[in-house]
C-alpha cells in the first residue's frame, strides 16, 4: 500500500479543479448527492443557499465520536468546549459564554426539538444518520431562533426490514469501552419500531495525586436507552413517536493547575505526591462527582393536505444534574461548593409546507416553548488562614452560603420563508420571523454554616463578646465570606421582548453545476439573567459596585455570499462563503474566581471565508478538505471585566475594568481546517479493507473572554485514523481507530482559579487513543 501524503493530494485536487477541459476524456467517479434538511425540506446540498457542513452518521459512528465536544475538529469555525458550568457551542467565533442562565447563541436541535442546555440529551451522537452544522443566523425556517447557527441532529429512523447491529469498542490505554445495540424493523404492517441501547464508561487521563483520592480523573458511566415508533396511521398521516433515558455518572474533572504563581510551595504541602511539572497530574482534596438523570419525548406528525405537507412536533425534555466541585481547584481546603439543577421544557412547532415545482413555495410556521430552571447551590469555605479582613489581621472561621435561583420562560413565533422562482436560474426568498419572549427569575444567598442549611446565626451567636479579636465569629465568618466576594442578596425581574427579524436571500443558477447565493439577515437573542451571581444591586449587597442580575438583548445583521459548484463531471464538488455580521450589544460571561460575571459588550464583528470541498479521485478513494479565515473581533468594548493580574494591580477601594475595543474574540482561531482521505481496498471476494485518515489544524486562540495571555493556547494539529478490515457485505467488521495520534496537549478553557492571584488551572482534551471496534450486522 502505497502512502498519500494529504497536503499533495490537496494540491492535486485543487490542480484537478482548475484544469477541467484537460481532464474531459479522463475517467470521472461521479459522487453521490448528499441529502440535507437545512431548508425543513430533503435536498440536494450543492442546491441549499447556506453555509452547511454535513457529517454522516456512519462516519461518526466509525470514528467513535461520542461527545459535541469531538465535532469541533470536523467542523471548520465551528469550536464546542467543556467548562466548568456548561457546554458552549461557538460558530465563527460567537457563542453562548459559560452561565446556566444563557442559551445557546448556536441552537442544537434533536429531531427538530431545540435544547438549549446541553444536558438535555445525553448522547445526541447514539444511532445517528446524520448532523448538519449550519452557520450564521436562523431564524426564519426554525421553531426557536438561533442568532449564530445552529446544529441539526438526525437520530437514526426505523427500517422496512428487519436490521440488528452490535458496536462495540476498547480502548485499553485508559480501560475505557461503549457497547451499542440496535434492533429496527417492521412490527406490524403500518408500525415500525427502533430500539437502540448504549453503555459506555471512560477511564481517567489525569492522575489525581491527592492521597484521599488517588485516582484516574475524569472517569464517566453513561447508560441511554432510545425507542423510536413510525406509524403510517393512513396514506396522509405519518406519526413517529421517540423516547429517550439517559443516565450519567462522573467523578473528578478534566482540568488541571499549568500555572502555580506563587503558591508552588503551599499547593505541594497541601499534597505532597503532586508534580507541577507532570503533565498528567491534577489535584484537589474534594472528590468532584456529578450524577444526570434525563428524560425526553418526541411526537412529529406529518399530515398531506393535498401537496401541502402539515408538521407538527411536540417536544418535551428534563433532566436533574447534582455535583460537587473543588472550589479553589487544588488540595487546598478552602472552598467546596455543591449544586443541583433541575430543568423541564415543552415545545410545539406546527409549520407548513408547499409544494416545489411552482413559481412560488414557501414554509410558515408558529412555535411556543415554556421552560422551567432551578438551580441550587452552596459555597462552604474554610479559609484555615490568616485574612485581612477591616485592614485588620483576623482569624476567619468556617462557613457558607446557600443561593437559590428559580427562572421561568416562555417564547411565542410566527416565521415564513417564501421563494419566487423569476426564473429557471433566478430565485428570491424573503423570510420574516416574529417573536415575543418572557422571563422572571429570582435569586437569593444567604449565610450558613459549614456544609449545613443552618443560617449562620444559628451557629456563631452574634451577640457573643468580641474576644481577642476585633469582632466574634460571627462577625469574622460575615467579614471572610464577604472577602471572597460573597453577599448576602435577594433579586428578582421580569423581562419581555419583542422582536421582528426579515431576510433576504438571491440564488442564481450559472449552470447545472455552478449555483452563486446572497443574503441578507437580522437575528436577535433575548436577554436574560445571572444564575450564579455572589452579590446583589442593593446597598449591603455588593463590595464595590452592584453586580448586574440581567443582561440585555443581543442583535445580529449578517451578510453572506456564497457558491456550491459540481466539477470534473460531478467527481468534485467545491463551496465556499464569504461573511460579515455584525452584532449589537453582544451577551459575554466572564469567569472571576467562583462565578461568571455577566453583561453586554456594545459590538462585535465577525467575519470571513470558508471553503470546503469533496473530490472522488477514484472508485474507491475520496478526499475531503476544508478551511476558514476568521477575523472576530469587538470592534467597541470599553468597560469589560479584569484579568486577575488586572485586579490584582488594581488600587483597594477601585473599580476594575479594560477596554477591548478592536481585540479579538475568546474561541476565534483566525485560521482552521482538515483534510480526509478515504479508500477501500478489494482483498477478495469476502474481504474488504478500509481505510481512513484526517488531519485538523486550529490556529491561535484566547480560550478566556478577558483575553487573559495566560489563556492563549498555541496552534495545533491533530491527526486521527481508522483501519477496518470487514466481509464484503458488511456483516462484521474489525478496526483500529486512533484519535489524537500525535498525542497533542490541548486546552480547551482556561482561567483563574479563586483565591490564588496568578494561579492558572486549565481543561484539557483527552490524549492520543487507540480503540479496536467490533460491529456485528444483520
Amino acid at each position: 500500500m502505497r502512502f498519500v501524503n494529504p497536503k499533495k493530494a490537496l494540491v492535486a485536487a485543487v490542480a484537478a479543479a482548475v484544469s477541467g477541459p484537460q481532464l474531459a476524456a479522463a475517467e470521472t467517479f461521479v459522487l453521490e448527492e448528499l441529502v440535507v434538511t437545512a431548508q425543513k425540506r430533503e435536498q440536494n446540498l450543492q442546491d441549499v443557499p447556506v453555509s452547511v457542513n454535513v457529517v454522516g452518521g456512519e462516519a461518526i459512528s466509525e470514528g467513535g465520536i461520542g461527545n459535541l465536544e469531538e465535532m469541533s475538529a470536523l467542523v471548520p469555525n465551528l469550536s464546542i468546549n467543556q467548562s466548568p458550568q456548561n457546554l458552549s457551542i461557538y460558530v465563527r467565533g460567537l457563542g453562548s459564554g459559560d452561565n446556566q442562565g444563557f442559551e445557546q447563541s448556536v441552537g442544537l436541535f434533536i429531531d427538530g426539538v431545540y435544547a438549549g442546555r446541553s444536558k438535555q440529551f445525553q448522547a445526541p451522537f447514539m444511532d445517528v444518520a446524520s448532523v448538519e452544522v449550519l452557520r450564521g443566523p436562523q431564524g426564519t425556517l426554525f421553531g426557536k431562533n438561533t442568532i449564530a447557527g445552529a446544529m441539526t441532529v438526525n437520530t437514526a429512523k426505523p427500517t422496512d426490514d428487519v436490521e440488528m447491529l452490535l458496536k462495540t469498542s476498547y480502548e485499553p490505554r485508559y480501560n475505557s469501552y461503549d457497547v451499542e445495540g440496535v434492533i429496527s424493523g417492521p412490527i406490524t404492517d403500518t408500525l415500525k419500531g427502533r430500539l437502540a441501547v448504549s453503555q459506555s464508561e471512560t477511564g481517567g487521563y489525569l492522575k489525581n495525586t491527592n492521597a484521599a483520592i488517588d485516582d484516574d480523573e475524569p472517569e464517566e458511566q453513561n447508560a441511554v436507552v432510545r425507542g423510536t415508533l413510525v406509524w403510517d396511521a393512513s396514506d396522509d398521516l405519518e406519526v413517529i413517536a421517540k423516547y429517550e433515558w439517559g443516565h450519567s455518572e462522573s467523578t473528578g474533572r478534566g482540568y488541571r493547575m499549568d500555572g502555580v504563581g506563587v503558591w508552588g510551595t503551599a499547593l505541594q504541602a497541601a499534597d505532597p505526591n503532586w508534580d507541577p511539572n507532570d503533565e498528567s497530574e491534577r489535584t484537589t482534596n474534594t472528590e468532584e462527582e456529578a450524577d444526570t438523570n434525563s428524560d425526553s419525548f418526541t411526537l412529529t406528525m406529518n399530515y398531506a393536505l393535498g401537496e401541502y405537507e402539515l408538521t407538527s412536533i411536540t417536544g418535551y425534555s428534563e433532566f436533574n444534574y447534582d455535583e460537587v466541585v473543588d472550589g479553589d481547584s487544588t488540595s487546598l481546603d478552602a472552598l467546596r461548593m455543591p449544586q443541583s439543577q433541575e430543568f423541564d421544557q415543552w415545545s410545539q412547532e406546527l409549520r407548513l409546507t408547499s409544494p416545489l415545482g411552482g413559481d412560488i413555495d414557501f414554509i410558515a410556521g408558529l412555535y411556543f416553548q415554556t421552560s422551567d430552571f432551578n438551580l441550587h447551590r452552596r459555597i462552604d469555605t474554610r479559609l484555615a488562614e490568616y485574612a485581612f479582613v477591616d485592614a485588620q489581621l483576623v482569624f476567619v472561621p468556617e462557613a457558607g452560603a446557600y443561593s437559590d435561583y428559580e427562572q421561568e420562560s416562555e417564547t411565542y413565533a410566527a416565521f415564513g420563508s417564501v421563494t419566487w422562482h423569476a426564473t429557471e436560474q433566478l430565485h428570491l426568498t424573503g423570510g420574516l420571523r416574529y417573536t415575543i419572549e418572557e422571563k422572571d427569575a429570582k435569586r437569593n444567598m444567604v449565610f450558613t454554616g459549614y456544609d449545613t442549611y443552618s443560617a449562620l446565626a444559628d451557629v456563631y451567636d452574634p451577640a457573643a463578646p468580641a474576644g481577642p479579636f476585633p469582632a466574634n465569629e460571627y462577625g469574622r465568618a460575615v467579614g471572610g465570606m464577604q472577602l471572597l466576594g460573597v453577599y448576602e442578596h435577594d433579586v428578582e425581574g421580569d423581562r419581555r421582548a419583542e422582536n421582528v427579524s426579515p431576510s433576504l436571500k438571491v440564488q442564481y443558477d450559472l449552470s447545472d453545476d455552478v449555483m452563486l447565493y446572497a443574503s441578507i439577515s437580522k437575528a436577535f437573542k433575548s436577554g436574560g439573567y445571572n444564575a450564579i451571581g455572589n452579590q446583589g444591586d442593593d446597598p449591603g449587597e455588593y463590595g464595590l459596585s452592584p453586580n448586574q442580575f440581567d443582561f440585555d438583548e443581543e442583535e445580529a445583521l449578517a451578510f453572506e455570499l456564497g457558491g456550491k459548484t459540481v466539477l470534473m463531471d460531478g467527481a468534485a464538488q467545491l463551496n465556499f462563503a464569504l461573511f460579515r455580521t455584525e452584532y449589537t450589544d453582544l451577551q459575554v460571561s466572564n469567569f472571576q474566581g467562583d462565578t461568571f460575571i455577566v453583561g453586554n459588550a456594545a459590538e462585535a464583528i465577525s467575519q470571513g471565508l470558508e471553503v470546503d470541498g469533496t473530490m472522488r479521485l477514484s472508485e474507491t478513494l475520496f478526499l475531503n478538505a476544508s478551511f476558514a479565515y476568521l477575523d472576530a473581533h469587538y470592534s467597541k468594548y470599553e468597560d469589560a471585566s479584569c484579568t486577575a493580574g488586572q485586579l490584582a494591580a488594581t488600587a483597594i477601594g477601585q473599580v476594575c475594568s479594560q477596554d477591548l475595543t478592536d481585540k479579538d474574540l475568546a474561541n476565534a482561531p483566525e485560521w482552521s481546517g482538515n483534510i480526509g482521505l478515504d479508500q477501500e481496498f478489494i482483498l477478495s471476494d469476502n474481504l474488504l479493507l478500509r481505510t481512513h485518515v484526517d488531519v485538523a489544524y486550529t490556529g491561535e486562540q484566547y480560550l478566556s473572554s478577558d483575553l487573559d495571555d495566560n489563556s492563549k493556547e498555541d496552534s495545533h494539529i491533530t491527526a486521527n485514523a481508522r483501519v477496518a478490515l470487514s466481509d464484503a457485505d458488511g456483516s462484521w467488521e474489525v478496526a483500529l481507530v486512533g484519535k489524537n495520534l500525535t498525542d497533542e496537549e490541548i486546552r480547551t478553557w482556561s482561567n483563574d482559579p479563586l483565591l490564588l492571584t496568578g494561579a492558572h488551572f486549565s481543561y484539557y482534551a483527552p490524549p492520543r487513543t487507540v480503540a479496536v471496534q467490533f460491529n456485528l450486522k444483520y
